[in-house]
């Protein structure tokens, strides 16, 4: 059947107006399983990478060790994983979550010991955690935070943990440390990432890098997220000088291992 011009002209122009009215197609998606003492950085890092690309970004912020049982049950479900120690990570290679090969460590951090802004505490020595002008110490769980458990290894091997874990009260994570030892009560101090720190705190003393294994953080692309376009740029902007700059400027070390 023969058209007539004029039909023809109105449903190019229908078909036009309705082509220009479709929604851009949604932006990609990424999901990132972030140990709890990357995500201020991460944030930070997301908002720079987001106005440059249009992928919407969402953080799922745990102890590095809650994230790696909630990855191996399916609890978790993220494209990458960020670990702030190997144990974890070891952890999700041996049940076929990352490839080894995939497997990047791209900062450090450091423990020190803090008090609230107004502790009477002005000054203590490593060894006066021991002391009884500390009546409560707050570190992360060892047995799934890797701050806890670099903590609870500096104690041991200083010889303090048997004098001083009747003091000890553990936090699922090392923002709930910070955010308890602010208003915490006298004689109250905790041992805490240095990129943790915050305006309400106050650092007492550094702990000594030699007590405990070096703390490191690893990063991998999830095996599951085999097939989402978005991860390998954003993995690649991860090693951009922008990111160590953010890094740096929250307290982490970015130098290699």
């Amino acid at each position: 059947m023969m058209i007539s011009f004029r039909r023809w002209l109105f449903i190019s122009l229908s078909l036009s107006i309705a082509t220009s009215i479709i929604p851009q197609a949604r932006a990609g998606e990424l999901s990132l399983a972030l140990a709890n003492s990357t995500c201020d950085a991460m944030n930070k890092v997301e908002a720079l990478y987001t106005a440059r690309h249009p992928v919407q970004i969402t953080n799922i912020c745990k102890s590095s060790g809650l994230l790696a049982k909630g990855l191996l049950g399916a609890a978790v479900k993220a494209d990458v994983f960020v670990s702030a120690d190997r144990e974890w990570m070891d952890f999700a290679i041996e049940n076929g979550l990352v490839a080894k090969d995939n497997i990047t460590s791209p900062w450090s951090n450091a423990l020190l010991v803090a008090t609230a802004n107004n502790s009477p505490i002005k000054h203590l020595e490593w060894q006066e955690l021991a002391s009884d002008q500390v009546t409560l110490i707050l570190i992360g769980d060892p047995s799934t935070t890797p701050f806890g458990r670099y903590t609870k290894e500096a104690l041991e091997s200083s010889g303090l943990w048997d004098k001083v874990k009747h003091k000890i009260q553990t936090q699922k994570n090392v923002q709930l440390v910070a955010e308890t030892l602010a208003t915490s009560s006298p004689g109250t101090v905790g041992i805490l990432f240095r990129s943790n720190m915050t305006n309400q705190l106050r650092k007492l003393h550094d702990v000594d890098k030699k007590l405990h294994k070096p703390i490191r953080y690893f990063m991998a692309p999830l095996k599951a997220s085999t097939g989402n376009a978005e991860v390998t740029p954003f993995l690649e902007f991860m090693k951009s000088k922008a990111v160590q700059d953010i890094f740096h400027d929250e307290g982490f070390d970015v130098s290699a291992p």
